[in-house]
């Protein structure tokens, strides 16, 4: 019986143990994807502001600055505290889901495709607050895309990302920690 315990206890320590792991991995990956967004804005700030851009690849890519008042495509352009409020809640619907993921290896894509959205909101969040817009500065000319930056880059590929595991890579039962428990909830009350 002691030493079911102890087995208990030390795969519940490990358990820790790898959550601390992969929160520390996520962390990691959020600092630097905000300091490369932040590092790559002062960047076109510094370059591009008073320049008329700079192509990279003829009539297909330029570094060309704007401010953005809204959010993707400049939608709710002017609306500052209700893009705010949308990102921290999929900020903090992102950082919960971090937390309650199984430690199994199987999800550090999803760790990673949700550490990537954090990254872009908290990046572009910065610059909501700090100019009240967003700084923007990649240009594709080819298809004529709306100007976007680095943050917009890891929103994109974390949301990307995450739907593409949620459809083909996980199973119902995979996922069971997402699912908000109805009973619990009635208990609680």
């Amino acid at each position: 019986m002691e030493s079911e315990n102890k087995e208990l206890v030390s795969m519940h320590e490990r358990k820790k143990i790898a959550k601390g792991k992969m929160i520390a991995f996520c962390l990691f990956l959020i600092i630097f994807a905000v300091l490369a967004d932040q590092y790559s804005k002062y960047l076109a700030v510094s370059h591009l502001k008073d320049n008329s851009g700079i192509v990279l690849i003829d009539k297909v890519l330029e570094l060309y600055y704007i401010v953005n008042t809204g959010s993707s495509w400049g939608m709710l352009a002017g609306q500052k505290a209700l893009i705010l409020f949308i990102s921290v809640v999929i900020i903090t619907l992102c950082i919960f889901m971090i937390i309650k993921s199984p430690e199994d290896v199987k999800f550090i894509p999803f760790n990673v495709a949700l550490s990537m959205i954090i990254a872009g909101g908290i990046g572009n969040g910065i610059d909501r607050i700090r100019f009240s817009y967003v700084i923007d500065f990649i240009y594709f000319k080819a298809i004529n895309f709306p100007v976007f930056n680095v943050a917009d880059i890891f929103v994109t590929c974390g949301a990307i990302l995450f739907i593409l595991l949620i459809l083909f890579k996980y199973k119902e039962k995979d996922l069971y920690f997402m699912k908000f428990n109805q009973k619990k909830f009635r208990e609680m009350n």
